[in-house]
Parts: C-alpha cells; structure tokens; sequence
C-alpha cells in the first residue's frame, strides 16, 4: 500500500477554503442559470446605495463605508482605553489594579449589544460643559459602545505582551537606574508592542463584524439602509442582499485576519 503525500495544517485549511471557493461559484453560476440572474441585476443596481449610502455612490452618507469608519474610529477609542487599562491591571498599587481588573471582566464578560443600548440610552444627547455644547449624536454613541469592550480585550492583549517579556529585562533595566516609567517606555513597550500587532489586528476583524449591531443606535450603516430597502424589493430578493453583505464583510475581514495569523507565526516563539 503506498501512502500519498500528507498535507500540511495549513495545506489542508486551503483545501477547505478552496473547496468552500469552489462551492459557492457553482451555486452562484447554477442559480444565475435557473433565473437567479435577474435577482442579482437587483443587488447591482442598489450596490451603490448599500456601499455609500448614495444611490448615485456619491456623497457617502453611510452604508458599508460607515461601517468601515465606525471600525476604525472604535479601534482608535479602544486602543487608547485599553493600553490605559492594560497598564492599570498591572500595576502593583492596589487602588489602582483592583478597580481597573474588576472593570476589564465587567466589560470583556457584557454582551456588546447590551453595552450599545446602555450607551444608547445612558449617554445624553448633549452635555453643557463651561458653556461650551458638546453633542452626542447616535455614531458617536455607537463608537463608545462598540469601543468599550474591545478596549477590555485589547487590555489583556496588553498584559499578555508585557508579560510574556523576560523578567531579566525588568532586572536589567533596574540595574542601570531606571523607573518603572522608563522601563516601559524604552525597554519592555517597545518589545512587547510587535507581540501586540496580531492581537490587535484580531480584534479589528472581530470589531468591524460587530458593527453589525450598530443598527440598533439607528446610524445609517449597511444594514439600515438594507432594511430600508428591503421594502420596496420583493421577498424572492432578500436573501440575495443579506448574500451581497456577508460577502462585503468577508471580503473586508478575511484578509485582516490572514495578515494577522501571518504575522503571529512570525512572532510564535521569538526571544526577547
């Protein structure tokens, strides 16, 4: 009996990705055969106002392209709150780590839809602040909710860099002088920071697909301007639609997460 050539892990997930590829061009192409075509022309014809928001695709007032602003605004947010966080739960005064560890596991543990509708309805819709009116409209209540829970994970992304760092850079560092400032400001971020960069990224692909929920805050992203549309088509073309947005999203969040499996393996293993 002769054995064939064994695949690989990563041989065998392209297979599958491949098979998955394969599968679905043949149902796109048989069901476009048996009529499905003139439901697709629909979708083409409403791209435009699912990617912008426009019918024309010109301004952008929404659609797929605020999802991909809200993505990216959150993950600004989050980055900030979760570095500030991440570094307060490893702090050695209590005060300071305690209520910080208890806030990260109250939000990492919430649902995200529930803390958008908490920001949806706690969150004024302006505040008077020295006279001068700070609004709230509904995206920038959308950014705090989606941003606070990724800033929880993006803290543990943070503690588990800084504490995957040999404790003998801490001693050596120590040695010469330095404060626990200045260890981690030049010694222990900028190590730990390239075995953040996968974590991250990570965490952008799993943000950008839950700004899904953001509809909830009535923004106009890409699934309100669906469920708009969605009335003026017939029922036979709705699933066509929630086919194009599944695609949108995969086809912006596959790659983000390859470069960041890509760029784990390169990190896997590295001494620091």
């Amino acid at each position: 009996m002769i054995a064939g050539p064994m695949l690989s892990y990563e041989g065998k997930k392209r297979a599958v990705l491949l098979l998955i590829a394969f599968g679905v061009v043949i149902w796109i192409g048989g069901d476009a055969a048996a009529g499905g075509s003139a439901h697709w022309s629909r979708v083409l014809v409403r791209l435009p106002l699912l990617l912008t928001g426009s019918a024309s695709g010109w301004p952008i007032t929404g659609g797929f392209v605020l999802n991909i602003i809200l993505s990216l605004a959150s993950m600004a947010l989050a980055t900030a709150l979760g570095t500030i966080m991440g570094l307060a739960t490893l702090a050695r005064f209590g005060p300071i780590r305690v209520p910080s560890f208890l806030l990260m596991n109250f939000l990492r543990n919430s649902p995200w839809l529930v803390l958008l509708f908490a920001t949806l309805y706690f969150l004024p819709f302006e505040m008077h602040v020295f006279g001068t009116t700070i609004p709230f409209p509904p995206f920038v209540k959308a950014v705090i909710g989606l941003a606070l829970p990724t800033a929880a994970n993006f803290s543990e992304v943070i503690r588990g860099a800084v504490q995957s760092i040999h404790s003998g850079q801490w001693d050596a560092a120590r040695s010469l002088g330095y404060g626990t400032g200045q260890i981690y400001r030049h010694v222990i971020m900028p190590q730990a920071l390239r075995r953040m960069i996968p974590g991250w990224m990570n965490l952008y692909a799993l943000l950008m697909i839950a700004t899904a929920l953001a509809t909830v805050t009535g923004i106009q992203d890409v699934l309100t301007i669906l469920n708009t549309l969605l009335a003026m088509e017939n029922e036979r073309v709705i699933v066509y639609f929630y086919l194009t947005i599944l695609f949108l999203f995969i086809a912006y969040c596959y790659p983000i997460a390859a470069v960041a499996r890509r760029w784990e393996r390169a990190v896997k293993g590295e001494s620091l």
